[in-house]
């Protein structure tokens, strides 16, 4: 009888020992007794998924505009449908996320075909950030702004630009596809 429950008082003993001594650390570093770095970028230890339960959330892009001009405060300045060759074409638009763990991380990535259907313009930013936003709100509007330029090379007609927009921490992904003019002169 003495031996058949000695392998799992063993086991109990060895859990208690951690769980304790983990609270005497916690406690020890919430009374300041022992520091700890601010400046560390906190890292996921684990990537995985253990459950397999798909990730909740929203993402949309909930405005885009083609414009003359965007200005610093990245206000639209004049909305306009068709461009000259060698004039700025700028992209303004409003993504909604939802915020997880009180943060949001996005990349946006462009591809502009012209009117023959090829891809003349590809910005495919993998594995790099464009926008990361600390938050205590359930969702966070954000607005993008960039411009390109076509170039003398481009023909006349109507581009199709096609906006991807990704937020890895909600693993949602959603694309905008808007049509634009390049006109001579």
């Amino acid at each position: 009888m003495r031996k058949k429950g000695r392998i799992e008082i063993e086991v109990f003993m060895v859990l208690i020992t951690i769980v304790l001594t983990s609270a005497v650390i916690l406690l020890l570093v919430k009374s300041g007794t022992i520091k700890v770095k601010n400046e560390v970028v906190t890292e996921p230890i684990l990537n995985a998924e253990f459950l397999p339960t798909g990730k909740e959330g929203f993402l949309a892009v909930k405005e885009a505009r083609f414009c003359s001009y965007v200005d610093e405060n990245l206000n639209c300045v004049s909305e306009q449908q068709k461009f000259g060759k060698t004039e700025n074409v700028y992209v303004w638009f409003t993504l909604e996320s939802t915020v997880t763990n009180e943060q949001i991380i996005a990349a946006r990535n462009y591809r502009i075909r012209n009117p023959a259907g090829m891809v003349v313009l590809q910005a495919d930013n993998k594995n790099s950030y464009d926008f990361q936003l600390d938050s205590a709100k359930n969702t966070e509007p954000v607005v993008f702004a960039d411009y390109f330029v076509m170039g003398e090379e481009a023909v006349s007609g109507e581009y199709t630009l096609e906006i991807m927009v990704e937020n890895p921490l909600l693993g949602k992904q959603v694309t905008l596809t808007k049509k634009f003019n390049i006109i001579e002169g």
